[in-house]
């Protein structure tokens, strides 16, 4: 049976199992953090979650993952037909991570710790964001999902890259991520009713706490 690494307070996590459900994938979860011993670099070699073990090796790398369950399970398929309408997909995945997930990163520590984080650093973060979610509302229709009426890959890098990003922009920019983003908010509040949405989410709630004191060595 696969096995997926990883805890649930990581996007990139979500990502994965809220894919691994979505396709109905039977798998085995194993709960770890991010970890530089020799065991876990043997399975992840940057020691980062999530990886997942399956009878072929062990892969790490969420997008890598994600291409891979697509294709190992075609049976619910999460991207669409043709080569473009697959390719705009992967685009919109992209600026996803790069543009709303990893610049949201940045503040992680003080949201999470307490960390100090500069005024330029916050102006930094800001702009990017806002650079990003208008990339994203021209690139998604949300009509109903992101780019039409078909479920892809594309909504839930979307939804997980949104959730840190709100989280982070709220608690250390006091700024409400989704104003003025009407289309991107109701898409939003509609994925967030799903049922693997509300475990998921359920799931990040109930570890949360452990995962604070963890990072900030309490």
């Amino acid at each position: 049976m696969l096995k997926l690494y990883g805890f649930a307070v990581s996007d990139y996590f979500n990502m994965v199992k809220h894919v691994l459900l979505e396709k109905g994938i039977e798998f085995e979860e194993v709960v770890i953090f991010p970890d530089q011993s020799a065991e876990y670099l043997a399975k992840s070699p940057m020691g980062k979650v999530p990886c997942i073990e399956t009878e072929e090796g062990f892969l790490c790398e969420t997008s890598a993952i994600l291409e891979y369950l697509e294709a190992a399970y075609p049976e619910k398929p999460l991207l669409p037909k043709g080569r473009w309408a697959q390719a705009k997909t992967r685009e919109l995945m992209k600026v996803s991570e790069l543009y709303i997930e990893l610049s949201a990163r940045r503040l992680l520590p003080a949201m999470l710790a307490g960390a100090p984080v500069a005024d330029d650093v916050k102006q930094e973060v800001r702009t990017v964001l806002e650079k990003g979610l208008r990339a994203v509302n021209a690139l998604a229709s949300f009509s109903p999902y992101a780019l039409g009426e078909q479920q892809t890959l594309a909504d839930i890098v979307l939804r997980y890259s949104l959730g840190v990003a709100k989280a982070a922009a709220g608690s250390v920019l006091h700024w409400d991520l989704l104003e003025g983003h009407s289309a991107l908010k109701n898409w939003d509040e509609r994925l967030a009713a799903n049922p693997i949405c509300q475990q998921l989410d359920a799931d990040m709630q109930a570890q949360l706490d452990a995962f604070i004191k963890k990072v900030s060595g309490k």
